[in-house]
């Protein structure tokens, strides 16, 4: 494919940007000569280094550095292969997703009157809804890929620190449980309170109240779970530019109660 896409690279094609979902992009420090990538890094996950993701407490030089290749390559080539002028766009993830669609929103505001296309996995469609609330004009289409249009139940396991992906990364780690990595670490991103249930689909259980959770830790953020909620009315709603591509045949959690 690599092959092929360089045969059919057109810098003149139909320009695409692919986002990735959350934990798609690779974050860390930036380089001269190369970057020093934090996430995904088995060894520093093995160390207990994932601590320093934690922004209430993380080093503010942790950056994008690009995406997880293993997952999104393919997309990109295939994209090529097609003829669009096809790039990614790695996002910082931990961070407020209203935020993020406005630094998309620059991003294309600085390209002039090029009309783009993006292709967006999962948080990525909610960051390109945001920039197009914030007055991004030049998006010509939107296609989503498994976008939480409505929320996920996948955040409250994260915060929970039961989600499968948050075992496996405490189970390299020598550090940390999956409930301790998701107190100190992940409880602290602004965009996983954001990703959480609506209320008008799932409203049995009122997750943006911190009392209706367990008692026990680890607990959500309060004040994120506040901000989280006065920000999911902001995004742009559907219109013609708009595709959402879902799965099929495949469980997906729809339910949950405390038990």
């Amino acid at each position: 494919m690599a092959k092929d896409a360089h045969r059919a690279d057109v810098r003149g094609g139909p320009w695409v940007l692919i986002l990735p979902g959350i934990m798609g992009s690779k974050l860390g420090v930036p380089g001269r000569f190369w970057d020093d990538v934090l996430w995904i890094d088995p060894i520093d996950i093995a160390l207990g280094n994932l601590e320093d993701l934690a922004l209430e407490d993380g080093s503010a030089k942790i950056k994008p550095v690009g995406v997880v290749q293993l997952a999104y390559l393919k997309l990109k080539l295939y994209s090529k292969i097609r003829g669009y002028d096809a790039h990614f766009y790695p996002y910082d993830w931990r961070q407020d997703i209203k935020k993020l669609g406005g630094q998309l929103a620059l991003h294309l505001k600085r390209a002039g009157n090029r009309k783009v296309n993006l292709v967006a996995h999962s948080m990525g469609g909610l960051i390109s809804r945001q920039a197009i609330a914030q007055e991004a004009s030049n998006i010509e289409r939107l296609v989503m890929m498994g976008t939480p249009n409505h929320g996920s139940f996948v955040p409250t396991l994260a915060i929970r620190g039961i989600y499968g992906i948050v075992r496996k990364i405490a189970a390299i780690d020598l550090k940390h449980t999956p409930k301790e990595m998701s107190a100190l670490v992940f409880n602290t991103f602004p965009g996983l309170y954001q990703m959480m249930p609506w209320k008008e689909k799932f409203d049995e259980i009122d997750l943006f109240d911190i009392n209706n959770w367990p008692t026990d830790k680890p607990r959500p953020n309060p004040e994120h779970l506040a901000s989280a909620l006065a920000m999911l009315p902001s995004f742009a709603p559907a219109d013609e530019r708009f595709f959402m591509i879902a799965g099929v045949n495949q469980q997906t959690v729809n339910h949950m109660r405390i038990r």
